[in-house]
């Protein structure tokens, strides 16, 4: 008797679904994106200890995602528009830098984010981290709202140190614009050679 093959679906795993990275965020307006050039220009000195993040690139960031299965992510508006057309439109403020985790070890270099109306964006993001847990996804419990200038690629050195500190104190202050919350995107980024390409694949309406 000759031996039967193995079947072609026994020898081939399936193949693993697509999967998109992508993220929540609100984007900025020109104005806001022009007034940072400035810090970011002040940080062209530390520019072979830094990847700097140009103002086209900016967003503010309420949830980033990761890698989710496309079906998983063409879910997302029927859950998320309902949620964020609850909520009225706002506005927020950037103003003032830092780094994380600290100075003396910057990781990251950043815009904060300020304002009376700071909570309702607060709440919008909780809630919206909410409805992603409910959804079986995973997000990060704590937010620092903060618009992300540069990313430090080498260790910075005594006088690379100095320039950091005094462009902190500089810029500690200068408010840059304000942000009117007006809709959520959902976004997709794909990583490649060169830059991300952002697309925008969804957008909710605040009220």
């Amino acid at each position: 008797m000759t031996a039967r093959s193995p079947s072609r679906s026994a020898a081939t795993p399936s193949a693993e679904p697509e999967r998109w990275r992508v993220f929540l965020a609100v984007d900025l307006p020109d104005a806001v994106r022009a007034r940072l050039q400035g810090p970011l220009d002040d940080l062209l000195p530390l520019g072979d200890y830094l990847r700097i993040n140009p103002v086209e690139r900016m967003h503010l960031t309420l949830h980033f995602l990761g890698h989710l299965p496309v079906a998983d992510v063409e879910r997302l508006p029927a859950r998320l528009a309902p949620l964020v057309n609850g909520h009225r439109s706002f506005q927020v403020g950037a103003q003032g830098v830092g780094s994380f985790p600290n100075l003396a070890r910057a990781q990251v270099l950043w815009v904060g984010i300020v304002g009376t109306e700071l909570p309702r964006l607060m709440t919008l993001q909780s809630q919206l981290g909410t409805s992603l847990r409910e959804a079986g996804l995973t997000v990060e419990d704590r937010f620092h709202p903060h618009l992300t200038l540069a990313r430090v690629r080498r260790p910075l050195k005594g006088g690379q140190r100095k320039l950091l500190t005094d462009w902190q104190a500089r810029w500690k202050e200068p408010l840059l614009g304000e942000i009117p919350v007006r809709t959520v995107q959902l976004m997709r980024s794909q990583l490649g050679s060169g830059p991300p390409r952002y697309t925008t694949l969804s957008t909710f309406e605040l009220q």
